[in-house]
Parts: structure tokens; sequence; C-alpha cells
């Protein structure tokens, strides 16, 4: 009997240690830390065997890499978190949740894209438009040619980054339903 009381506090002490890295994680995941969550999480999954069988777990690793406006915001990784998720856990809720996030984010990846291609243009094309405007008088169709591709390529910008926002809305308006159930 003395020696099964030994053993208790070992095992206790043994699944209390398994628990720490991924309950740090759920604390700063759950104070909107997600910097702190994900390096949290991946600890976990990287020395603890059990933590890739956490549907939760990966989930929160997903969501937390998907966090826009934070320094832990990666849609790359997200996408790939999420989508693994999905396939190894294709029964549970987080696989259903896992992906519902993805096509936004593969939405948002590419409007930031567009958003990012848009602005390099603008900034050619401003440039484009200053020399043409040096050239002087007999340049002035060109520079309104190009001053008028600017409008259209910030319209169209700004068309994008509303479209970036709402999806970035939607992004969050999923999350909280998805940390509103998590367990």
């Amino acid at each position: 009997m003395t020696s099964g009381r030994r053993v208790l506090p070992l095992i206790a002490l043994a699944i209390a240690g398994c628990a720490t890295v991924p309950s740090v994680a759920d604390r700063a995941f759950a104070s909107g830390d997600y910097a702190a969550a994900a390096a949290a999480y991946e600890e976990a999954l990287r020395t603890n065997p059990r933590a890739r069988r956490d549907a939760t777990l990966c989930l929160r690793l997903g969501i937390a890499y998907a966090r826009p406006g934070t320094p832990a915001h990666d849609p790359e990784r997200a996408i790939s978190v999420l989508k693994d998720v999905a396939a190894r856990f294709p029964k549970g809720i987080e696989a259903a949740q896992a992906s519902l996030l993805v096509p936004g984010l593969e939405y948002e990846k590419v409007l930031t894209a567009e958003l990012a291609a848009g602005q390099a243009r603008i900034k050619s094309l401003e440039v484009g438009l200053a020399a043409a405007r040096d050239q002087g008088r007999g340049l002035e169709a060109a520079a309104k040619a190009t001053s008028e591709q600017v409008q259209r390529l910030r319209a169209s910008l700004a068309d994008k980054e509303v479209q970036l926002r709402r999806v970035r809305e939607e992004l969050e308006q999923l999350k909280r339903i998805d940390l509103q159930r998590a367990p």
C-alpha cells in the first residue's frame, strides 16, 4: 500500500508536467497574446507526443496564426495548421471549424498579395507621373493618362482594402464563435 502512495504523486507530477505547456498556451490564447500562445503550442507539439493528438490544441494554434493584427499573424502557417487539423481529425468539430477558416484565410492571402501589387504599381506610376510632369507641356497627355490610371488603381486598391477588411471581420466573427464553443 505504501508503494502505491508513492507512485500516485509521481504520476500526478508527470501529468502536471505534461499539462504545463498547453495550459500556459491556453492562458496566453485566452488573454489574446497569440504570439505567446503560438510559441507555447508549437513547443507542446514538439515536446509532448500527446499534444499532436489534441485537436483543440492544434485548432487553437491555427487560430493564433490566423489572427490578423498580431505579431503571430501568419496566414500561410495558419492555413497549413488548419488543413492539418481537418485532415487528421475529420470527424471532430475542430475539423469543421478549421475548414470554415481556411477559405477566408486563402482569400485574405490573395487580397493581401493583390493589395501589395497594387501599392507597388501605384508607387511606380507616381514616380512615372512625376517624371512626365518634369518633361513639360509636350507630355501633358501622357501625364493625364498616367494620372487616370493611378486613380483607377487607387479605386481598385480601396475596393481591395474594403474586401480585406470585410474578410478580416468575418474571420474575427468566426474566431469569436470558435472561442465560445471551445471546451
